[in-house]
């Protein structure tokens, strides 16, 4: 259920960008991230077609650090966990194979302005989670990411089962060398997910190399 609901949010996301991206620097750029096959038990609307083959969780080195060298990024993720390269995403699991953290990466054209593409971005996030999830915008704030000035947006979203529990949707969101990237985590209530409790750290690790 979990790592189904922040699979649906990272094809929102994904959506969101390249609405932005095509409004804000034009057609041209590398294609968007793509999430794992389509899970049989999704909503067909939320499903995207993909010919490659489902990509394969690697554990995390035995040092605990996950480095992507194309991209320029670190994240130190607990002992047990995965990560799962696909394109332009990559995300992070706990050792039951849930997906807690995602972080995307989107290439720029170079003469596209950081501050108006994270201005677009802060103006489409909240509308296309509102109707693909029914997420509720909690706060939106400037701050750095790994120093890098940036956003910080919070969104609460319902729990199809027990109705009433809600989950927090956390991104965080930066330009840097004409890439923009987007670091995501989940805030469940500690009864879904024991392991949920290291997402947050996880997360915030992240760090440019």
């Amino acid at each position: 259920m979990k790592s189904q609901r922040l699979l649906i949010i990272g094809v929102i996301i994904a959506v969101a960008l390249i609405a932005v991206l095509a409004v804000v620097v034009l057609p041209g750029l590398s294609s968007p991230p793509q999430p794992p096959g389509p899970d049989p038990t999704w909503p067909v609307a939320t499903q995207t077609p993909t010919s490659a083959p489902t990509p394969t969780p690697a554990p995390v080195p035995g040092n605990g650090t996950y480095v992507n060298a194309t991209y320029g990024y670190a994240v130190t993720c607990p002992e047990g966990w995965f990560y799962t390269e696909s394109g332009e995403s990559v995300w992070f699991s706990s050792p039951d194979k849930h997906e807690e953290v995602r972080v995307n990466t989107n290439p720029l054209q170079k003469d596209a302005d950081p501050e108006q593409v994270l201005e677009s971005l802060n103006a489409t996030y909240a509308e296309d989670l509102r109707s693909g999830i029914d997420a509720e915008w909690v706060s939106t704030e400037k701050l750095t990411l790994d120093g890098v000035p940036g956003y910080k947006s919070v969104y609460s979203v319902p729990l199809p089962v027990p109705e009433g529990d809600r989950y927090d949707f956390i991104i965080r969101y930066a330009v840097k060398d004409d890439v923009i990237y987007s670091v995501m985590h989940t805030v469940f209530p500690p009864k879904y997910d024991i392991y949920n409790i290291d997402a947050a750290p996880t997360a915030e690790s992240f760090r440019f190399l």
